[in-house]
């Protein structure tokens, strides 16, 4: 059985980065505390060849259960589940790093090696520790590191080979033994009294302190700055909407291309009638009408990625903080909100680093709300068939600015929802917002590229599963019961046809049709859906291939109304379309009512705001 090491550190500290380097995985990073929320697990091997199994514990500031993260790195550290541990600290932010490190090396005896990490950073500006004296003062090796450039790395690993050796290690005691039962001024001053240790080891191992970041602050000094600063947050975020869809669209052709030359040698070939069908316009329509918008989507990760590794990020959430003070809502609610743009599920876990109970089970609430990856091919289809491309402000295109629109309603619709909820269901103070504004740095291109390979993976992994299969079953639901008449006719008297025309009533006052309203049933499996669903469906009524995206957007340019893509555009914003994101509610607020509010309020959010989208449009 491998031996399980512990990876421990403060959040941005560059513990994922280490994990990564020495995995190679591809865990996502990030300047903000709440991105790894649950522990990662990947192996590694040591000098002499033994295999270890590296877990990723939560960042924390401290081993007092007072977040979930704290609470999962105590209770991992009391487990008797690890052989070691790799603690992760700041080489530029020693003071900080100092408590956390004492704090864990005083409350368990595993053998245990110190990654003073960025240190090329730190010694750029100025620190000089004495190692020798740190290991002697710890009890620990200390050895410098620079994760992302992978510097320091051998000699991590060998000095966690000669610990694991040892097998125990002696703790310093440093934070003092609790008595059994302890007074209120018992406890502070225990405390303060640690303080005063943590800061007198770090006179000890200090040779010189470092001169601050002048740097960070000059930028900060634009990017924060009251006016300036939501300016240029917007302009940032608009700039990245309008590369995602200037610069996917010659991906988007090519892969076009490709799935349209495939269904060409499908239907050349000399196959059954029935299995070229179900390979053209199941599989190959299904699948190439999801896979077309795989470019927006990665390069709308890559920016994000980028902004995060830059330190831009963080400053986002310090800003909104006043915005959504506004409504009731706590700062820190932006981080799982951010974190739900890739995708809800990751959001909703994310909600648990928000300390107030009530706080977290708005956020929660009002997560579906934000935009998430799923969501674009279906943005992308309908803007691309009903909002022209055409320059309207500075430059800016027209469909580059309903994109951001969307996103800018769906979070502020969430902001509007969390602050009604604030006064509905929790009323009280709203908690000042601790955030640590990390550093500026130059992102790191290893870094965003395996953060890419990993999204790719992941995307490429939902299309080979819940895409291909819902493909195929929305095929036989289209293609049957067989019929004496045209390709037509065997489409309407379809079970697909039955099944929307049953749904229809409910749905044809915000504009939608059987094919629509049949079309959104496999969206709760994944949103993405909706496109394949709808490639599938016209392919088998037109009798032709429609994998082609600008085929299906000049197809639905003719066939609806604008008013009912407008509608159903609007649908998209709030519907809660995803199975697994009310799952993870559920799970994370362990409340089975909680969940039917979250569904409650937003099909009324949805159906209400598509109702007035599509009079507005009529």
């Amino acid at each position: 059985m491998k031996k399980r090491i512990a990876l421990v550190g403060t959040p941005n500290a560059g513990k994922t980065a280490l994990f990564n380097s020495l995995t190679r995985s591809h865990q996502r990073v990030a300047n903000y505390s709440g991105v790894t929320v649950e522990s990662a697990e990947a192996d590694f091997d040591l000098p002499d060849g033994e295999m270890l199994s590296l877990v990723d514990l939560p960042g924390a500031y401290s081993l007092r259960p007072y977040t979930e993260e704290e609470n999962v790195l105590a209770g991992a550290l009391k487990s008797s589940g690890f052989s070691g541990m790799i603690l992760v600290v700041d080489a530029t932010q020693p003071e900080r790093a100092i408590r956390f490190l004492l704090e864990v090396l005083d409350s368990t005896d595993l053998p245990a090696v110190v990654a003073l990490n960025m240190s090329d950073l730190a010694t750029k500006r100025g620190f000089e520790f004495d190692l020798v004296q740190a290991a002697a003062i710890l009890g620990v090796p200390v050895i410098p590191t620079a994760a992302i450039r992978k510097h320091g790395l051998s000699g991590l690993i060998g000095a966690l080979g000669v610990a694991l050796r040892t097998q125990q290690r002696k703790k310093q005691a440093l934070l003092g033994a609790p008595a059994e039962v302890e007074t209120v001024e018992q406890i502070t001053g225990r405390i303060l009294e640690f303080y005063k240790r943590a800061d007198a080891v770090l006179k000890k191992i200090m040779v010189r302190k470092g001169l601050p970041d002048d740097r960070s602050r000059s930028i900060d000094r634009i990017v924060l700055h009251p006016v300036a600063g939501p300016l240029i947050l917007i302009l940032v975020l608009g700039l990245v909407f309008q590369l995602m869809f200037n610069l996917a669209q010659w991906p988007m052709d090519l892969i076009d291309s490709g799935f349209s030359a495939i269904q060409g040698l499908v239907s050349e070939s000399r196959l059954p009638p029935d299995f070229k069908s179900f390979l053209s316009d199941g599989i190959v329509a299904g699948v190439g009408g999801t896979l077309v918008f795989l470019p927006q989507i990665l390069i709308l990760y890559a920016l994000i990625l980028f902004l995060e590794d830059f330190g831009f990020m963080a400053r986002a959430v310090f800003m909104l903080d006043h915005l959504m003070g506004k409504v009731g809502l706590h700062g820190r609610s932006f981080l799982p909100l951010l974190s739900s743009y890739a995708c809800n599920v990751p959001g909703i876990m994310g909600a648990r680093t928000i300390e107030s109970k009530a706080d977290r089970v708005i956020t929660t609430l009002i997560i579906p709300l934000t935009t998430c990856s799923a969501r674009i091919p279906v943005y992308g289809l309908l803007i691309s068939a009903f909002v022209p491309n055409v320059p309207v402000l500075f430059g800016l295109k027209l469909q580059g600015l309903v994109m951001l629109g969307l996103y800018a309603i769906g979070i502020l619709s969430a902001l509007l929802m969390g602050g009604i909820f604030k006064r509905l269901l929790f009323r009280g103070q709203r908690p000042p917002l601790l955030i640590e504004l990390p550093s500026y740095k130059r992102p790191s291109l290893r870094s965003l590229f395996r953060g890419l390979v990993y999204r790719i993976q992941l995307f490429l992994k939902r299309v080979g599963t819940v895409i291909v299969s819902t493909s195929v079953v929305i095929w036989i639901l289209l293609s049957y019961p067989k019929s004496s008449g045209g390709e037509g006719a065997l489409v309407d008297q379809s079970y697909a046809a039955q099944i929307g025309h049953w749904i229809e009533p409910v749905l044809r006052p915000i504009g939608f049709d059987w094919r629509i309203s049949m079309a959104l049933i496999p969206t709760f499996a994944a949103r993405e859906v909706m496109v394949g669903t709808l490639s599938t469906v016209y392919s088998l009524q037109e009798g032709a291939a429609v994998s082609d995206s600008g085929k299906l957007s000049l197809l639905l340019k003719t066939e609806w109304s604008l008013a009912t893509g407008m509608s159903l555009l609007v649908w998209f914003i709030f519907a809660p379309m995803c199975v697994s994101t009310l799952a993870a509610a559920r799970r994370e607020l362990k409340s089975t009512r909680y969940m039917i509010l979250m569904i409650f309020y937003l099909f009324a959010l949805a159906y209400g705001g598509s109702f007035l989208a599509y009079r507005a449009f009529l």
